[in-house]
């Protein structure tokens, strides 16, 4: 029997294979070899595909706080999802933010030679903290990795309310009311 090495590029790949069954092993960084699934794949006389699955192993932690950095005042609940780099398509559950401010995605992908690089976008904070806008970029290379998100404090916002008809003339007593996010 024939052993064929397929170049999977993009998660896909593709070989000219002799009909018949074949025994399946994989390799590829960051990802435990032995949870592939399935083991075998049998080759017909006309064209064919087979869809295998393989479970990453590495750990991310990510610390929203209000510096981005070691000691800053932590964002207290929220949660954050895996993406694509536009952000628009989401991979898996989201992750809660716990009181310390961490979200720890278990079984991600990492690349020492080359890092893996993953996307997230934070979908809830807590009401004392700003959402982080944008994509979150990690370039992940190691097993156990730890990066810190800025979530800024929510901002005081002042305002006055006058009378139309006479310039300046304070309202007494009011209420203003502001809907939305």
């Amino acid at each position: 029997m024939a052993n064929y090495n397929v170049q999977i590029t993009n998660g896909s790949g593709s070989e000219n294979m002799k009909k018949g069954t074949y025994s399946v092993t994989v390799t590829a960084n960051g990802y435990d070899a032995t949870s592939l699934s399935p083991t075998s794949y049998t080759a017909g006389e006309s064209a064919g595909s087979g869809t295998f699955t393989v479970s990453a192993n590495g750990v991310l932690t990510l610390i929203f706080n209000e510096t981005g950095a070691e000691g800053g005042t932590p964002v207290t609940s929220g949660s954050v999802i895996m993406t694509d780099s536009a952000g628009t398509t989401e991979y898996g559950s989201a992750v809660t933010i716990d009181a310390s401010g961490q979200a720890v995605f278990n079984n991600v992908p990492y690349g020492s030679a080359t890092p893996y690089v993953l996307y997230f976008v934070q979908k809830a904070t807590d009401d004392g903290h700003n959402l982080y806008e944008g994509v979150i970029t990690v370039n992940m290379s190691s097993a156990a990795q730890t990066e810190y998100v800025v979530n800024s404090p929510i901002a005081a916002q002042s305002f006055t309310l006058t009378d139309a008809n006479y310039s300046g003339l304070p309202i007494a007593d009011g209420t203003i009311t502001f809907t939305g996010e």
